[in-house]
C-alpha cells in the first residue's frame, strides 16, 4: 500500500468517525473502497450473505445508489454469497479473497451466479471483504469489476481496510440505536448532543456507559484501546459537568441523551 493510500484511509477513518448520520457511513466507505481497489460496483451487506434479502443497494463510484433492474430471483441468487459464504462459514480466517480464489476460476466462470453477474452488471470478477468479527453470520462488502481480476496489492489494501469496516458497522449500529432509544419528551437528541458539543464517537461511548459496560468491554465493542475509552469518558465528564459514570448516565437521561431505562450501576 502506498503512502497516499494510507493517508486516504486515515482521512476516511476520521471522516467516518465524525459523521453523525449513520446512513451516510457506508456510502463514504464504499465510494473510497471502489476507488482504491478499482471496483465498478459495490455492495455492503451488514446482514447475512444469503438470498433472502430482495432489496440490496448497488453502488457505483461517483454515482451513488444504482438502480439495477433485476427480478427478485436473480437478485437473490447474486446476493446468496456464493462462493464466499461457503468459503468463510466454517473458518476463522476472514482474509479477503476473490470469487476465483474461493471457488476456482473455472468453477466460478461456469457457475450460475457468475453468469448472472456478467449479464446483470457486465462484470467478471468479485472481491469478498467480510467483516473481521468472527461472527457465524457472514457479513461485509462485495466489489465487482470487469477486465482483469483483482491484484495482490488490491487484496492487501482490502485486508488492511477491514478494521475500518467493522468500526463503521459498529458505529452506525450504535448511532441508530441511540436515535431510536431516546424516547424522551425533551428536545431531539441530535439537538441536545450538538448543544453539548458531543462527537459521534462520544455518543457511542455514552450509549455503552448506559449499558453499564466497563471500559474494557467498551473498548472491545468499539475496537479501540481502553486508554482511548478513558479519554472519551473524560470528555463526557467535562462536557456534561459530571465526575463519575453514574452521574454521567443520570445527567444524560435527564437531558434526553439516554433513555430513562438505561442502567445506572457503577
Amino acid at each position: 500500500m502506498s503512502e497516499h493510500d494510507v493517508a486516504r484511509m486515515l482521512d476516511l477513518a476520521i471522516t467516518a468517525l465524525g459523521e453523525q448520520e449513520p446512513e451516510r457511513l457506508w456510502p463514504l466507505i464504499i465510494e473510497e473502497l471502489l476507488r482504491s481497489v478499482g471496483g465498478e460496483i459495490g455492495v455492503c451487506k451488514t446482514s447475512d450473505w444469503d438470498g433472502h434479502t430482495a432489496e440490496v443497494p448497488f453502488w457505483e463510484p461517483g454515482s451513488g445508489l444504482r438502480e439495477v433492474p433485476l427480478d427478485i430471483r436473480t437478485r437473490q441468487l447474486i446476493m446468496n454469497g456464493y462462493p464466499f459464504r461457503d468459503h468463510y462459514e466454517w473458518s476463522a480466517d476472514r482474509t479477503p479473497v476473490t470469487a476465483a480464489q474461493a471457488a476456482g476460476a473455472r468453477e466460478w466462470h461456469n457457475s450460475l451466479v457468475g453468469s448472472l453477474t456478467r449479464r446483470a452488471f457486465g462484470t467478471r470478477h468479485v472481491l469478498g471483504i467480510p467483516l473481521p468479527d468472527r461472527a457465524r453470520v457472514i457479513r461485509g462488502c462485495l466489489v465487482y469489476r470487469s477486465g482483469t481480476d483483482f491484484t495482490s496489492a488490491q487484496l492487501g489494501y482490502a485486508q488492511r481496510v477491514q478494521p475500518l469496516l467493522i468500526g463503521v458497522e459498529k458505529q452506525a449500529h450504535l448511532l441508530r440505536r441511540w436515535r431510536s432509544a431516546t424516547g424522551h419528551p425533551r428536545p431531539a437528541p441530535d439537538a441536545c448532543a450538538a448543544a453539548y458539543e458531543l462527537t459521534p464517537r462520544e455518543i457511542t461511548v455514552l450509549t455503552l456507559l448506559g449499558d453499564a459496560l466497563p471500559a474494557v468491554s467498551i473498548a472491545r465493542r468499539l475496537g479501540i484501546s481502553v486508554r482511548t475509552v478513558h479519554k472519551h469518558v473524560a470528555n463526557l465528564y467535562r462536557k456534561l459537568d459530571t465526575r463519575d459514570r453514574m452521574a454521567t448516565v443520570l445527567r444524560a437521561q435527564a437531558l434526553g441523551l439516554l433513555p430513562p431505562s438505561a442502567h445506572t450501576r457503577t
